[in-house]
């Protein structure tokens, strides 16, 4: 994880969002309702970071 990532991770979890979502799951990325990109992450936080 580089060093922006590492801030916009501690930056979500002061947020509050660690609790929803700091877990494994499935994600999906849309174009004008069309999927473009599927995937999975262990950990959706840092994903999102």
């Amino acid at each position: 994880m580089t060093r922006y990532e590492e801030n916009v991770y501690k930056w979500l979890k002061r947020k509050g969002h660690a609790d929803k979502y700091e877990h494994a799951g499935i994600y999906c990325i849309k174009i004008d309702d069309t999927i473009v990109y599927i995937g999975k992450s262990s950990n959706m936080l840092k994903r999102v970071a």
